[in-house]
Parts: C-alpha cells; structure tokens; sequence
C-alpha cells in the first residue's frame, strides 16, 4: 500500500515528531511504502521525506519574518486583528489556500492509496482535502493533534460550544456578530469535507468525545488511535544516573513537570502553584524537590513551596531521562488535547497525577498508573501526588510496571500504525 503523510512540521524536531514515528510504524508493516512529505524545506537525512518547499521559498519567508520583527522593535508593525490567547488561534482565515494541489502531489513520488494528514497550519486548506481526494480518488485521514479540525479558527474551545453549531459569535475573535470569521471558516470547511471521502481521527478519548459533537464531522467516519511514543527511547532506567545527569538530589522525591509555556491559562500553572502549596501546608515533614522543564517564569517559581531545579530546555533524548530522574510527573493542564508528556511518562514507566483532561482519560488510572484528579480540584490532586510519594517500594514497582505495560500496549508505534493500517484497510 502506497502512503502519504502530509505535515506542516519538521518531522525531527518537537511536534512533528508525531509524524516521524508514524512514518516509522507505518514503514514497518510489510507491503506498505510511505513517504512524507512536509512543508518546510530542510536537508532531510531520509530520502523518504519531501521538503514541499524550495530553498528559496524557505530563506525567503525566513526573511519576511525576520523583518516583521525588526519592524515590531521600531514600531512600525501593521495593526494585526485581536484575537484571545487563550483559545489559541492560529489561522484566522481558513478560507485561504496557499498553495495549488497540483503542485502539492507535483512533489510526490507516487499516487498514493491512502494520505494521512496531520499539521495542517500554513500549508493546507480543506480545499486541498477535497482535491487531494478527487485528483488520487484516496481516501483521507485526518488526524487531529487538538481541536482545530473541528472548529471555526480556534484551537481550544473550552466552554464555547460553537463547534456543534456553525461557530459564530466567536469568544476567541472577541466576536458579538453570527456571520463573523469562525462562521466563514466553518462554512468553508463544511463545503468540502462534505464532498470528501475523509476519515477524522482523534488522538485520544477526550479528543473523540468532542469530535463526536462536532457539526462539521457528524456524517463522517471517526476513529481514535493515541499517538505512538518511542519506547526504545522512552523507556525505564537507572534513577540515580538520571538525577546525576541534571544534578537533582539522589535521595530526595522529585516531581518533573514541565513549564514550556509557564503562562498559559490552560497549561494549568495556577492549579499547579495551588495544589504544592496545599501539599506543603498538610505535609510539613515531607522532603521533596521539584525538576522543572522548560522556562520558568518568576511569577511561577517564586510561588513554589519548595526546592527546584531548572532543567531547561530538553531534546527527546534528555526528556526521557527526565522521566527516569522522577518519582512522578505532575500534568495540571485544565485545557488540552494531550499533552505528549503523559504518553512519554507513561511509556518510561514513571506514574502520573494529572487532572481529568486530555490524554489523561486514557493512560491516568488511579491506582493502577498513577492518578486523575477532578478537573481543577487541587485538593483531588493533591490526594493524588501524596498517594503516590507513600507507597511503599512494592507498590511503586508495581506501579512503574503497569504505566510501562499500558504504554506499549496503547502507545508504540507498532500499536499507532497497525490501528492506522487497519482503518485503512477497512475502507
């Protein structure tokens, strides 16, 4: 079977290595040849993955972009429409396409009996969804990496519901009016998707929960198959060689956490500062120290109860021994799809206390791999975190092993890509 994945990211770096452990999984199943083909322009080491664009393009847009911001530090940055960070908007006309299919499958080496889409931003329109199909006659499968699939511009709905109407009267546009931006995009979406033999498919249940209210999707097929995590990288290892690698304390119970964007609402930060604090006021006795990913802002760190540190930044290799380093990592999003970090966790062997959002749904079990708290109950989590730091040195082992064996029963590759065949195969 021929295959195409259509992305947006680089595929060896943060994101887009969603779609290189698809690439992987799906190469790994006899029959099958898959290409992927990405938007950005790179010098990709696998023959197999297709910059889309041309080096000139590449430098050239590097070059608009490094000149916006030079104009943004001298104040001469064009006014840009007001939308609410919160709801994550990215692409506020949907209804854009820039670039032609033609050119899109010019650059693919085959005609494909199946294309599998995943990042879509700043490269592909519904209209190209539909064409895709038309010109191939494959079908499309599209997987949903948070809500914007399904809405009209926003990647994060919280309580708006507008995805089960036609969107309108958008809170993350600041929108009082029906016929707005949000109303434009879904009409154009739902022009296309209609005409289109689409599959969308969710990355975890919270996300299929949401996809099965979703007005734009209603008559299609739907699906869910959780994101494929390495589990020869992620896997369990020795937690003193960890700590000694980013100078945490050897005897001392450590929380991991990260905080690559410390000041995002619905990363949870709040909750998170909240529920420490609430564990340090009812636990007075107990040592612990905090490892923290990412950039920590002041406002985040100054209000921590107790000893940290800054780990910074981390590749996917060092991410892994991160997890190896903690005794459990603490996930307070109150607003996700995912994230990753659960599945990562999860596959390493290291239990979890999360609140009831996301991913979490399907890999948190309390008891079993750790924790899932009532969605923004610090109190709840803070049950959670100490039920775990107390079990005695049986239980925790036993712990690690079953968030070790729901991850590679759920989570692998092997796991992502034969549920992915099987969907295609089915059709």
């Amino acid at each position: 079977m021929k295959i195409i994945l259509l992305t947006t990211s680089n595929p060896y770096k943060t994101a887009g290595i969603v779609a290189m452990d698809l690439y992987k999984g799906l190469s790994s199943v006899e029959g099958n040849e898959v290409k992927v083909l990405v938007k950005l322009w790179d010098r990709y080491p696998d023959q197999n993955i297709i910059p889309f664009q041309t080096q000139v393009e590449h430098y050239w847009q590097k070059a608009i972009s490094k000149a916006k911001r030079l104009m943004g530090l001298f104040g001469l940055k064009s006014k840009s429409i007001q939308t609410d960070p919160d709801y994550s908007v990215q692409d506020y006309d949907q209804t854009i396409t820039n670039y032609s299919t033609k050119r899109i499958l010019k650059n693919a080496p085959f005609t494909p009996d199946a294309i599998i889409v995943l990042f879509m931003q700043n490269f592909l329109s519904y209209k190209n969804l539909h064409e895709l199909n038309q010109l191939t006659k494959a079908p499309v499968f599209l997987y949903m990496m948070d809500m914007a699939p399904m809405t009209g511009g926003c990647h994060y709905a919280w309580d708006c519901k507008g995805y089960t109407g036609m969107c309108g009267k958008c809170p993350a546009l600041y929108s009082k009016v029906e016929n707005d931006q949000s109303r434009k995009n879904w009409e154009f979406k739902k022009y296309y998707v209609d005409k289109t033999d689409l599959t969308i498919i969710a990355g975890t249940e919270y996300q299929f929960r949401q996809l099965e209210k979703s007005s734009l999707f209603a008559q299609k097929r739907k699906a869910k198959i959780l994101l494929g995590i390495n589990p020869e990288l992620f896997k369990p290892g020795s937690q003193s060689e960890a700590r000694k690698l980013f100078d945490l304390p050897l005897k001392t119970k450590i929380i991991f956490f990260g905080a690559v964007s410390a000041g995002n609402k619905r990363k949870g930060f709040n909750e998170l500062v909240k529920a420490l604090n609430l564990l340090k006021t009812n636990n007075p006795d107990l040592e612990l120290h905090l490892a923290i990913a990412g950039n920590a802002n002041e406002q985040l760190t100054n209000n921590l109860p107790y000893s940290y540190t800054l780990i910074g930044y981390l590749n996917h290799e060092k991410l892994a021994k991160a997890f190896q380093a903690a005794d459990l990592f603490l996930c307070p999003s109150i607003e996700d799809s995912g994230p990753m970090m659960i599945n990562q966790s999860i596959m390493t062997g290291t239990p979890v206390v999360a609140f009831e959002m996301g991913v979490a749904l399907d890999l948190v079990i309390t008891v079993e791999t750790g924790y899932r708290a009532k969605l923004k109950d610090t109190d709840d989590m803070v049950e959670g975190i100490r039920q775990i730091l107390e079990l005695n040195e049986n239980e925790y082992i036993t712990m690690k092993s079953k968030c070790r064996n729901l991850g590679l029963r759920l989570c692998s590759p092997n796991a992502q890509s034969v549920n992915f065949n099987n969907i295609i195969m089915s059709i």
